[in-house]
């Protein structure tokens, strides 16, 4: 008897030996993939003007219907596309804002060097019923102050590349209020 015990000690411990290598014979089978190499990189949002830091006016001795303009070109160098506004802030100043007339018109076709609106053509469509291409008319200080109340350029999403032309038009309005006054303004395009 005792013999059988170990003859059935010997084979369910050959059976359970069996059964590990079994195991550890398996698991040295493996397969897997990888994709290497992903790369991420954020678009772009790029808004450029002519200026090269210049400003637009310097103007002294205004009166009333002399209306000066001056001209600068923005042009969208990102690379996702983007809608762009307008805005701009007085940054000093005595009150003039108050008495001088702003008109900004889209257009194309200038030929001269920044400042100059040399060639300016208005867009043919009268976006705001103020006539062709004219986005704003009304006072330097009521045009627009911030990015949230900016005016929306007509071109809903800029691409890379693209440009718009504007002419800034600028007469001072003839009260005696008016006299002697002075304003510095910052004009901005914006663009998200």
């Amino acid at each position: 008897m005792g013999s059988r015990r170990v003859k059935a000690c010997l084979v369910v411990g050959t059976m359970l030996g069996g059964l590990v290598a079994g195991g550890a014979a398996w698991s040295a089978f493996a397969g897997s993939t990888s994709n290497p190499g992903n790369q991420y990189a954020a678009g772009s949002v790029i808004l450029k003007d002519n200026a090269a830091g210049q400003s637009m006016f310097s103007v002294s001795a205004l009166r009333p219907g002399t209306a000066p303009s001056r001209c600068v070109r923005v042009t969208y160098e990102g690379t996702l596309s983007a809608g762009v506004k307008l805005f701009g802030a007085t940054t000093g100043g005595t009150g003039l804002e108050n008495y001088l007339m702003l008109s900004v018109t889209r257009g194309s076709g200038v030929t001269g060097a920044f400042p100059a609106c040399t060639g300016f053509t208005p867009d043919a469509t009268d976006y705001n019923l103020l006539g062709p291409g004219v986005l704003y008319s009304g006072t330097l200080s009521g045009y627009p102050t911030t990015l949230a109340t900016g005016l929306t350029d007509p071109t809903s999403s800029w691409s890379t590349n693209e440009a718009h032309w504007y002419q800034l038009t600028i007469d001072v309005l003839d009260p005696p209020a008016a006299l002697g006054t002075t304003v510095t303004q910052t004009f901005s395009w914006d663009a998200r």
